[in-house]
């Protein structure tokens, strides 16, 4: 009885494997391609700086970022003033609470229609042994990662860069994890906004791919 019953179980455990095996095989393609999505090559260059749209920040560029927010403060001074790729890079760069701009190497940041990206390489080593669960073993200590998502005014002095993009070594992450590992990785808070420090000379904030500008005053039915 026992040897008929081992028998029987090993012709079910052989149809088992023959199902899986054929709807392996009839699903192959989206299969292969999901998995090259986690486990094969992916770029991790950062983007070249460019004369617009990638800037990164410089001594200069903040420099130039810091005089023309003065003009803001003037009372006969112009109602906007207009930042370039560098300008915006080296705005965020040091408005960044330095607990986490110092785990980002080789920041650049990209201009999008509406919202801005970072890429840097972050410094696994300088997060919190427990931040990115069972990926910190995966980790080297230096991985590219692009963070990416609107930037807008939330009071005079505080804005609130909102990440809604996450790619860390070249995967990126579905819309459900996006918040929790920004808040590990970036600083955001629950909601997944990265709180920024910025002159409350400016009210608003209007993003394009050629530049940044900077309002005075809040428009009306603007945005940011």
């Amino acid at each position: 009885m026992n040897g008929c019953l081992k028998g029987i179980l090993r012709l079910v455990g052989l149809a088992l494997l023959l199902v899986v095996g054929a709807v392996a095989w009839w699903f192959r393609e989206p299969i292969l391609r999901t998995a090259s999505r986690y486990v094969g090559r992916h770029g991790t260059a950062l983007p070249p700086v460019a004369d617009t749209a990638v800037g990164a920040p410089t001594p200069k560029a903040l420099q130039s970022t810091q005089g023309k927010i003065e003009k803001l403060k003037q009372p006969t001074g112009p109602d906007s003033v207009v930042l370039s790729p560098n300008e915006i890079a080296s705005l965020v760069g040091s408005s960044i609470d330095w607990s986490v701009r110092k785990s980002f190497d080789s920041l650049r940041v990209e201009l999008l229609e509406g919202s801005i990206a970072v890429y840097c390489r972050l410094d696994t080593r300088l997060l919190p042994r427990d931040a990115l669960g069972p990926l910190t073993g995966m980790l080297n200590p230096m991985e590219p990662l692009r963070i990416a998502g609107p930037l807008s005014i939330e009071r005079p002095g505080i804005a609130r860069w909102k990440i809604e993009e996450l790619t860390l070594r070249g995967i990126q992450f579905p819309a459900p994890m996006v918040t929790e590992l920004a808040r590990r990785t970036a600083g955001a808070d629950a909601t997944g906004a990265v709180p920024l420090r910025v002159s409350p000379a400016f009210q608003q904030v209007v993003i394009h791919p050629t530049g940044v500008i900077l309002f005075r005053h809040r428009r009306s039915g603007g945005g940011g």
